[in-house]
């Protein structure tokens, strides 16, 4: 039998249901979204255009704000040309200039100085900033700590950007007091690096010219006990000899002196053990070792290159004694100014640690409110507001209509 026949025919089916068409179904969704919209436009047209003249009333109403701005450079000190100044002055060495100064202070030391509670304050009393950050009554006086922290947290921006200047912005409603605040920002820094930075060099200033004022007391009263010794002596002069070892004992008491100081100057910042200390200390005490060999050797005349001052005559030796203290005064006086110079140039190298680069003056636009920023936001998000607002509507409206019918059927 043909196997055809035996076969009975059938159709064939397939039992997997068709596979939908995804884009004729977002088709449909994005007209279903379509005509929500369009069925309830005005709507959204509504709450837009209230959004965008509420936003736009509200802009005006709000208070302008005015900033001003200040802009600093921090200056570097030259080493090198400050080091070839002191060498034309002298050839005393000089420790101040072994300590960094304050002309070398980053950007970021400066910026946080600027942020100090220190600054702030000053720049409140100067400018009397109580009375006009809190013209309206409140419940409380106001303290200068609430001034600081509305100066600082809501009115004052400092930046230190990546060319290494600093920017002082203040903003506010008046603009003459912002730009005022900005510019006193810079005095009170300048103030504070003047008078509250004791730094290595000022302390060395300091330290010699007080080492300088009683030594020039001490000159006066050895020239003045020598013209009185002259008078009353009736000593004229002394011999060329006698004259020579006066002035060798006196520089080399001078020497002396001035190496104490410059010791003690060292000491205001390094340890005993530093070795600086150790070899001006080994310095000092060979020059000490001198000078006793030179005031009391004697014993041979012959071999020495000066005679022993203590060979002189009674009169000869009082005479001699007052003008090596006047001439050893003279020699110091004259060390110490040196060294005192030196110590000037080297604190003025801190006194100018930043450069005004541009001074606050008064905004004549304001950076605040953005009226315009204002009203674009406030119409995008009315406008999607509006649109989620008519999808739950016709959402509701679906939930009815189903109901409706369930209870119909």
């Amino acid at each position: 039998m043909d196997i055809e026949q035996r076969e009975p025919s059938k159709q064939v089916t397939d039992p997997r249901s068709p596979i939908p068409d995804p884009y004729a179904e977002d088709e449909i969704n994005l007209l279903d979204y379509w005509r929500v919209i369009r069925k309830r436009w005005k709507l959204i047209a509504v709450i837009f255009f209230a959004a965008v003249v509420a936003a736009a009333a509200v802009s005006l109403l709000m208070t302008p704000i005015y900033q001003a701005k200040t802009t600093l450079m921090p200056v570097e000190s030259s080493g090198s040309q400050m080091s070839a100044t002191l060498r034309s002055l002298g050839s005393i060495p000089f420790v101040g200039g072994m300590v960094p100064g304050l002309a070398g202070a980053s950007g970021a030391k400066l910026v946080a100085v600027l942020k100090s509670r220190t600054v702030a304050e000053d720049v409140i009393k100067t400018l009397d900033l109580i009375r006009v950050l809190f013209e309206e009554p409140q419940d409380e006086p106001p303290t200068l700590q609430d001034a600081v922290r509305v100066l600082s947290e809501g009115m004052t921006e400092i930046t230190d950007d990546k060319e290494g200047l600093i920017g002082i912005a203040v903003e506010y409603k008046d603009p003459e007091i912002a730009a005022d605040i900005a510019n006193q920002y810079t005095v009170a820094l300048q103030r504070f690096l003047s008078e509250n930075t004791l730094s290595m060099a000022k302390r060395n200033r300091i330290f010699i010219e007080n080492q300088l004022q009683k030594v020039k007391a001490e000159l006066q009263a050895a020239e003045e006990a020598m013209k009185r010794f002259q008078t009353e002596k009736k000593i004229v002069a002394m011999d060329a000899q006698t004259e020579a070892s006066i002035k060798a004992l006196a520089e080399l008491k001078a020497q002396v002196t001035a190496k104490e100081v410059e010791l003690g100057v060292l000491k205001q910042f390094a340890t005993p053990t530093n070795p600086d200390v150790i070899r001006m200390e080994d310095q000092l005490r060979e020059l000490r070792k001198q000078l006793a060999m030179l005031e009391t050797k004697g014993a041979n005349p012959e071999a020495d290159a000066f005679p022993s001052l203590s060979v002189a005559p009674e009169l000869g030796l009082q005479y001699i004694r007052l003008k090596r203290d006047a001439l050893t005064q003279q020699t110091v006086f004259e060390l110490l100014t040196q060294q005192y110079e030196m110590a000037k140039i080297e604190e003025a190298k801190e006194d100018i640690a930043f450069q005004i680069i541009d001074t606050a003056i008064p905004p004549e636009k304001r950076i605040k409110p953005k009226r315009t920023l204002i009203v674009m936001l406030a119409g995008v998000v009315s406008l999607f507001a509006g649109i989620f607002l008519v999808f739950f509507l016709e959402y509701l409206e679906n939930m009815k209509k189903r109901e409706q019918e369930e209870r119909d059927a």
